[in-house]
């Protein structure tokens, strides 16, 4: 009788992690934030639970081949600011973390930005340009003052040199934010309470 109440008490853990149907779960991390991989081509994955955030960095291993821009948006979104970053292909690897100022590309330049805090996106094997093709892919606005935001001042790209691309946002406070990714199309999605 003990092996079979053992081994019941294992079932039931099990099921309880799992959340009892794994066709249903559209979210997948690990502990430490970092998402977990899965077999399924419509995964989202999200760096914390879907209540809240952190303003803990959170980064995702580079994927090769390269992944290609073609758009950078940030509108509001009921509670949040949405900041996305939309790939033809895949996403890139990447890393968000709240950075210092002044910000400066590998050319030397200072990036300004008109607000006190600064949300990086770091992308690896990433670009806005193709060197297959000789073509952009993205052909937007270096420069995004979205309107009707409460958290997101602005957006700059700092540069996007060999399949490094980074952009910044200016933020009005440093606030948790998420990470998730989309796949179809395949997104990068930072979302900032507001």
């Amino acid at each position: 009788m003990r092996p079979l109440a053992a081994a019941a008490s294992l079932l039931l853990v099990f099921v309880a992690c799992s959340g009892g149907n794994s066709s249903k779960s559209a979210s997948t991390t690990t502990s430490a934030g970092t998402p977990a991989s899965s077999p399924s081509s419509s995964t989202v994955t999200t760096s914390q639970a879907a209540t809240g955030g952190s303003t803990t960095p959170v980064s995702v291993a580079v994927t090769h081949p390269t992944a290609h821009l073609v758009a950078v948006r940030a509108a509001r979104q009921e509670t949040v600011d949405r900041v996305v970053f939309e790939f033809s292909d895949r996403v890139p690897g990447y890393r968000v973390s709240y950075v210092k100022g002044p910000i400066v590309g590998t050319s030397g330049q200072v990036v300004p930005l008109s607000e006190n805090f600064v949300l990086e996106f770091h992308m690896q094997q990433a670009s806005g340009f193709n060197q297959d093709t000789g073509q952009p892919t993205y052909t937007g606005p270096k420069q995004i003052q979205p309107a009707g935001t409460r958290a997101v001042g602005e957006l700059k790209q700092v540069e996007d040199f060999e399949a490094v691309l980074t952009w910044a946002a200016g933020l009005k406070a440093q606030v948790p934010f998420r990470v998730s990714t989309l796949a179809s199309p395949p997104r990068v999605v930072i979302d900032l309470p507001s």
